[in-house]
Order: structure tokens, then C-alpha cells, then sequence
């Protein structure tokens, strides 16, 4: 269980059809555990199961969300922020008085910025030598 469950337990009381109960009955005498112990299991397990899928799939989001913040960004200008913001990228914090690149486009829209670590990483491939490196 990855949450804290409070010990102050309550009743729930659920209609549920013939062959749900019979599959729980007997999933929980070939568990040796009460019904109502298996069934508390099972939902905090379906639970918990829900919480990673949304995890998981909100970490996936993050980059492609970033791709389409940045499809009309054709450049960074180097900025001292004023106010707290985030990499549009990694979501890192960017706190105020840091250094921040701010994306430029010729149409109007939100402010993306990025972290030193994500620029850096932006502008590897534009390196000397590392188109003779990406041929070979």
C-alpha cells in the first residue's frame, strides 16, 4: 500500500451480483482470508493500480505537451526572472532572480522558458563537429 489508510474503518455496503460474490468467496478461501479483508484488498490494490496508470501516463503527457508548447518557438533569449516559473521541458522550478531562456515566437502566446540543463541539451547537435559524428 503506498497511501497511509486510516485504522478507523467503516462499513460499505455494496450490491453486487450472484457470480461477483461466488468469484470472491472463493478467491478469498484459496487465500485463507476473510471476504471482507480480500475485497478491502482488492479495491486498495485497484486503487493504487489507477494512481501509477494516471502517474505514468501524466509523465508521458509532460513531453508531448512541451512538443506543442514549443512547435512556434524559433528562439531562446537569455532572461533574469522576475517571478517564480518552470521549464516548459523538464518542469523543473525556476526561481526568481535565476537565470531562464524565454522562447520567441512572431505570434502571440503564453511564456514557455527554459532551464540551463534543457537548453544545453537543445543545443548539442548544433556543436562543430557533431554532424560529422551523427554521419559516421
Amino acid at each position: 500500500m503506498r497511501h497511509h489508510r486510516h485504522r478507523q474503518e467503516r462499513w460499505l455496503h455494496t450490491r453486487i451480483s450472484e457470480t461477483l460474490e461466488d468469484a470472491l468467496k472463493r478467491e478469498a478461501r484459496r487465500r485463507r482470508l476473510p471476504v471482507s479483508l480480500f475485497v478491502r484488498h482488492v479495491l486498495e490494490g485497484a486503487l493504487d493500480l489507477v494512481e501509477d496508470l494516471v502517474e505514468t501516463s501524466m509523465r508521458g503527457a509532460r513531453p508531448a505537451a512541451a512538443r506543442d508548447a514549443l512547435a512556434d518557438v524559433y528562439g531562446w533569449q537569455e532572461i533574469v526572472l522576475h517571478r517564480d516559473a518552470a521549464c516548459v521541458r523538464c518542469g523543473s522550478g525556476l526561481a526568481a532572480g535565476a537565470r531562464a531562456h524565454r522562447g520567441l515566437r512572431e505570434r502571440p502566446g503564453p511564456p514557455v522558458f527554459l532551464c540551463a540543463g534543457c537548453l544545453a541539451r537543445l543545443r548539442r547537435p548544433a556543436e562543430p563537429g557533431d554532424e560529422k559524428e551523427a554521419s559516421r
